[in-house]
C-alpha cells in the first residue's frame, strides 16, 4: 500500500503529537515549579509543548494539503519512503551512539563525533563541510554549556 505524501506528515505528525504529550504528563511529575522559579520537568515541559505542537500542525496542514502541494517531484518522497527510513534509522542510531558514549568518552569527543556523523548523512560525498560543522558546533557548545552556564560536563577520556 503506498501511502501519499500528505498521509505520511499526518503519521509522523501524529507521532511528533504523541511523543510532545508523553513528554508533557513525564515532566509534570518532576515538578514544573514557577516561571520565575523552575523545576526540575519545566524544559521537558516546554519541548514536550514545541514538539506537540508542531505535530499538531503537522496533523492539521498534511490533510489540508498546504504541505509539499504543487511541488514537482515529492510524490512518493513521503517521510516513510524508502530513502527516508533509510535515513531516519540511521539518524536514530547516530543518536542511540551518542546516548552510550558519552558519559565513556566525555562532552567533546562524543558530542564531535555526533555532529560530524549527522553532517555526513545530509551531505555524504562531503568532508570539509561536516568536518568544520562539527568542530564549530562543539565549539560553541562547549562554551555555552561550561563555560557560560557552567554546566557540569562529563570529562571522559580526554580529562577536559
Amino acid at each position: 500500500m503506498k501511502m501519499d505524501f500528505w498521509k505520511a506528515d499526518r503519521v509522523a505528525g501524529l507521532i511528533w503529537l504523541l511523543l510532545g504529550m508523553f513528554l508533557c504528563l513525564e515532566s509534570v511529575e518532576l515538578k514544573l515549579g514557577e516561571f520565575h522559579k523552575p523545576g526540575p520537568g519545566f524544559t521537558p515541559f516546554l519541548w514536550g509543548a514545541l514538539l506537540g505542537g508542531l505535530g499538531l500542525i503537522l496533523v492539521i496542514a498534511g490533510p489540508a494539503g498546504g504541505i509539499g502541494e504543487g511541488k514537482p517531484g515529492l510524490e512518493g518522497k513521503g517521510f516513510l519512503s524508502k530513502g527516508n527510513r533509510k535515513t531516519l534509522l540511521c539518524t536514530m542510531g547516530v543518536v542511540l551512539g551518542y546516548i552510550l558514549l558519552f558519559e565513556p568518552l566525555g562532552f567533546i569527543p562524543a558530542t564531535l563525533l555526533f555532529f560530524f556523523s549527522l553532517a555526513k548523512l545530509t551531505r555524504p560525498g562531503q568532508w570539509l563541510f561536516p568536518l568544520l560543522f562539527s568542530a564549530g558546533s562543539v565549539s560553541v557548545a562547549y562554551l555555552v554549556f561550561s563555560l557560560w552556564l557552567k554546566c557540569q560536563l562529563p570529562e571522559g577520556i580526554l580529562g577536559f
